[in-house]
């Protein structure tokens, strides 16, 4: 239950703290007093955005802290997130003057969807949304499996259906892919076909295109070399002719000035390496005949490379290799797409007849509860003035497995004690939907885990004494949970075992709101101002104090 809350620098909020009690709590407050601000501070607790629009005082941040009495469902899940846990729970907004803001459980910083994971349990929000939502699969489906006693059996199917849906995703994935490539298998196959006819890798494309023109220019190479020869070994004029020609003067000249024995020496060293230059060459460079046939077959090997380099839009063998590689990584591609599909295709089965065979006995059990639930929403209508209205569950299958089971559930009703019955949502009116979703709330109440509920305004759209009796109903429900209504009808306020009021107070260009717990005195003259407006006299205190006793 909610203990205490207290609000700082928020809206029109200055400083406000607020000690609440079990059982049923009534908050009221003329129209634009501020409701909606207490209300939109709880649901800033519960995880709601925030803004530094929402600061009173723009250079401070404001802080907005509730006291809760915690239960085991969230202690459980306290400890799943290793905070500190125990008989209360405290949680903490600070929103700062830049707007960002953090959220403290037990004075450790939290996530926002642990925080709301946390408070799911805790808070319960039911507004006039809660009638637009009678409508809504969520709705209908949380109302009934409340009813359930085999809690496993629903948590058990959702995690079937999760596995499930996982695995038919990916298969629609796998098998979209799957269809773009296998539209290219052949065409892959064709190019791979084509690249191994050919032993590319023991193609040398460099010494290819040497060799090629080696043999093309191999008369003006023989020529060269011919040339060179002659020059290196010409008896007349040759350079090792002449060489030992001037060896043979030096050595004379040598008899006379006693010391060309160095130059002597050099010379023959040089005469010795050109003798080397000259054989090396030969023995690597020899003089070859031209030879047609290798210069046809390397010409058409170089077509070939010169082709498939275009064919296949690459710069060179390597790019070619590498080309080869991607076809066949493609090809391999497809094939472990195919395995991937088969397995896909198991255990999207596997769920499947899971989600089914849990589904079953899922529908079995909600049909189980159609009796008891029509029995007690009926007997809750009679008592909120709808005795000519008869209330009906519908559950039927689908023959499509979807989140919530295999089966689909509809609300029905019939009024004027007839028997055609038509979905609540297109035959019943405001009050009337206000007072059909108070009487599911009120059965379900037991079956749910959040140990305070808020009802803002769910009573609207009803009045007299059928307002007395959804009061009473109200107090009824209160007496599970911890109840906290805001309302404009006194005959509703006039149930609550505590009685806040929303009040505007002005002091020169400051305007605050605060939230007022009445004696009994004050309280009979707000409920005499809800019955007569400001200017109430005896008959509409007398009134109000009928609605007390």
């Amino acid at each position: 239950m909610l203990q205490q809350l207290k609000i700082s620098n928020y809206a029109l909020i200055e400083n406000l703290s607020v000690d609440f009690k079990k059982g049923f709590t009534i908050i009221t407050g003329e129209t634009g007093a501020g409701k909606s601000v207490i209300v939109g501070a709880i649901n800033l607790l519960l995880g709601a955005r925030s803004s530094s629009d929402l600061l009173l005082d723009k250079n401070k941040k404001s802080i907005i802290e509730g006291l809760f009495k915690s239960n085991k469902k969230i202690n459980e899940k306290l400890q799943n997130i290793d905070l500190d846990f125990g008989d209360d729970l405290i949680i903490r907004k600070e929103i700062k003057a830049n707007g960002s803001s953090r959220s403290f459980v037990n004075d450790t910083p939290v996530k926002v969807e642990n925080l709301k994971d946390i408070t799911q349990y805790l808070i319960e929000f039911n507004g006039q949304h809660l009638v637009s939502k009678i409508g809504k699969n969520s709705f209908k489906f949380d109302f009934v499996n409340g009813f359930i006693e085999e809690k496993n059996l629903i948590s058990d199917y959702k995690k079937s259906f999760s596995n499930y849906t996982l695995f038919n995703d990916r298969l629609s994935k796998l098998v979209d892919e799957s269809s773009i490539l296998n539209e290219k298998k052949d065409f892959f196959s064709f190019q791979l076909e084509e690249l191994t006819d050919f032993p590319i890798e023991q193609w040398d494309e460099e010494n290819i295109y040497r060799e090629h023109n080696l043999i093309i220019n191999q008369k003006h190479i023989n020529q060269y070399l011919e040339e060179i020869s002659n020059l290196f070994n010409n008896n007349s004029n040759g350079i090792l002719n002449n060489l030992n020609k001037i060896d043979d003067h030096l050595n004379s000249l040598n008899i006379h000035l006693k010391d060309l024995y160095p130059f002597i020496e050099r010379l023959k060293s040089i005469r010795i390496e050109i003798d080397d230059i000259f054989h090396d060459i030969n023995k690597k460079y020899s003089l070859q005949s031209e030879n047609p046939k290798k210069l046809e077959e390397l010409e058409q090997l170089i077509n070939k490379i010169n082709f498939l380099l275009k064919k296949f839009n690459v710069l060179d063998l390597v790019g070619l290799l590498k080309k080869r590689d991607t076809i066949v990584e493609s090809l391999n591609q497809i094939k472990s797409l195919e395995n991937q599909i088969i397995e896909c295709q198991k255990n999207k089965l596997y769920w499947e007849n899971k989600c089914i065979n849990l589904g079953e006995e899922l529908f079995k059990k909600r049909r189980e509860k159609i009796d008891i639930i029509q029995q007690q929403v009926n007997k809750v209508l009679k008592s909120v003035s709808m005795e000519h209205a008869n209330f009906k569950l519908k559950i039927f299958k689908t023959g499509k497995i979807a989140f919530n089971g295999i089966d689909q559930i509809e609300l029905l009703i019939a009024v004027n004690n007839k028997l055609d019955y038509h979905p609540i949502t297109k035959f019943s009116s405001g009050g009337e939907l206000s007072r059909i979703a108070l009487a599911m709330k009120s059965i379900s109440v037991g079956s749910k885990s959040a140990s305070v509920l808020i009802f803002d305004e769910i009573d609207s759209g009803i009045s007299g004494n059928v307002a007395t009796k959804v009061g009473l109903l109200l107090k009824n429900i209160s007496k599970n949970v911890q109840v906290i209504n805001i309302t404009h009808l006194p005959q509703v306020a006039a149930f609550g075992n505590s009685h806040f009021h929303v009040e505007k107070n002005q002091s020169g260009s400051q305007i605050n709101i605060n939230l007022r717990l009445l004696e009994k005195e004050d309280r009979i003259q707000v409920l005499a101002n809800m019955l007569g407006g400001d200017k109430t006299g005896n008959a509409a205190r007398k009134n109000a104090l009928e609605l007390l006793n």
